[in-house]
């Protein structure tokens, strides 16, 4: 902790680097490339103060294509049965946070960032929301990064003062420390960028004693770092240069739409306001001394298809450090993808990684739950329910082919290798009552359709010597 001792500089300089990426791929992901591009951006103009006009978001449009593979379709959360205690309080911590939505904000900043968090918080009930990144300063054991003792929570902001002086603007320091039990909060002014004298300082008990209420999600990652890898900084070059060579080409467009011209100086007019010989009409007139020429056009005989076959080759390399395909973006050749089974085998790199994604964000959502809900227990709310056990049964996020899955259960029925309310169950989603109400409307229906059973006359025919 002796990043927040009082003298100490503010934000921590280890951490700068971290938080200079956090900053870059924030604004990568809002469009702001020309703040983060801008050395590249002399490449089109070596004279003039040029400007990135062509922005090609590739880095936002990565981001929510995982997040919308990972929750574009709600994963269903089960604490228990269907109309107990704990699927009751479960439903209800999920409603009242709008936890789905919280949750794909979650999924963009690991994204952005390579880690995103759920932060917990009780207000007369347990609130779940996510935290940037930006503001996150985990506190680990030396000889182990992965063993987190705190997790700060600190943010600087400015803040006009009436002295005798006159208004003067005061930056301040607000510190959350998270520990396992309790939360301190701290108030400190910033002097010179340090951190200087505390203003006030609280105390909170939480009652969850074994653990922090700031859960962590990582992207990918390995055995010797804590936070993630983002998924922005082994594509910065190849957007770059997509970005660069394709406002090269709408220059060179634009330059030559409007050619020069050269003839006679017979051509050039003399404006009385200035004075000067001029041409009226697009581009430069280039006067010809030496004989009386005919007016003609400098026409410009450059070679595109280079560009073109960069900007594929680089379009390429660009699905394959991602991870994704072109399917991901909609662009399917016709008969590449006429059924289910064939746009998943398209997609088998970006499911994968959403896959990874998933193995991180299950125990982390399962764990914000269970801490929500030990949170209200704690603080003594209403209906508060500690959840035990938690699963979560996660979509793919792809569209169903109805006709496809249809077959397919119809076969496995047929076959006997699955029972009915299995089936409706994978079709439907039923579930509980609604899925026994529905078997029997379909026997009763198949029994209506059934013809009657053919009934044969019955004959006694006794016993030889018996009338």
């Amino acid at each position: 902790m002796n990043f927040l001792n009082i003298g100490a500089p503010w934000p921590p300089p280890s951490e700068l680097e971290r938080v200079t990426l956090y900053k870059q791929n924030r604004d990568l992901f809002e469009g702001k490339h020309d703040k983060v591009f801008k050395d590249w951006i002399r490449v089109l103009r070596d004279d003039q103060q040029a400007t990135l006009e062509i922005i090609l978001n590739w880095p936002k449009r990565l981001s929510t294509l995982f997040a919308d593979l990972l929750l574009g379709e709600p994963p269903q959360v089960k604490a228990g049965d269907e109309g107990s205690k704990e699927q009751d309080a479960a439903n209800r911590i999920i409603e009242l946070n709008n936890l789905y939505n919280t949750a794909y904000e979650v999924a963009l900043d690991v994204s952005r960032f390579g880690v995103g968090l759920f932060k917990i918080r009780h207000d007369e009930r347990a609130i779940i929301e996510a935290q940037t990144p930006l503001v996150w300063f985990p506190v680990v054991q030396p000889d182990n990064v992965k063993d987190v003792t705190a997790h700060v929570l600190g943010w600087d902001y400015e803040q006009e003062e009436q002295s005798i002086w006159g208004a003067k603007m005061q930056r301040y320091l607000k510190l959350e420390i998270h520990e396992k039990g309790r939360i301190t909060t701290r108030l400190h002014k910033l002097a010179s960028g340090n951190i200087a004298g505390m203003i006030e300082e609280s105390v909170i008990q939480t009652g969850v004693d074994n653990d922090f209420l700031v859960v962590p999600v990582f992207n990918l990652s390995t055995s010797d770092r804590l936070t993630g890898l983002d998924d922005y900084s082994d594509l910065d070059s190849i957007v770059q240069e997509l970005e660069i060579r394709m406002a090269q080409i709408s220059r060179i467009l634009d330059k030559h739409a409007d050619p020069n011209m050269y003839g006679p100086d017979t051509a050039l007019e003399q404006d009385q306001s200035t004075g000067k010989w001029t041409f009226r009409g697009g581009g430069k007139f280039y006067p010809v001394a030496q004989g009386e020429e005919p007016p003609g056009y400098v026409t410009w005989d450059g070679q595109l298809e280079a560009a073109f076959k960069e900007i594929e080759l680089l379009m390429e390399q660009l699905y394959i450090l991602s991870e994704t395909s072109a399917a991901a973006f909609g662009q399917l050749k016709t008969g590449l993808a006429e059924s289910g089974s064939a746009l998943r085998r398209l997609m088998m790199a970006p499911l994968a990684k959403v896959n990874r994604i998933r193995l991180r964000f299950d125990p982390a959502l399962k764990k914000t739950l269970m801490l929500a809900s030990e949170l209200e227990a704690a603080q003594g709310v209403k209906d508060a329910v500690k959840l035990e056990e938690i699963h979560i049964t996660w979509q793919d996020g792809l569209p169903d082919d109805d006709m496809e899955e249809t077959q397919i259960e119809t076969t496995r029925y047929t076959a006997g290798l699955t029972s009915l309310e299995s089936a409706l169950m994978r079709l439907d989603g039923l579930e509980g009552e609604a899925l026994q109400a529905e078997i029997e409307r379909i026997r009763g229906e198949q029994a209506k359709t059934q013809s009657p059973a053919l009934e044969l006359p019955s004959f006694n025919l006794g016993v030889a010597g018996e009338e």
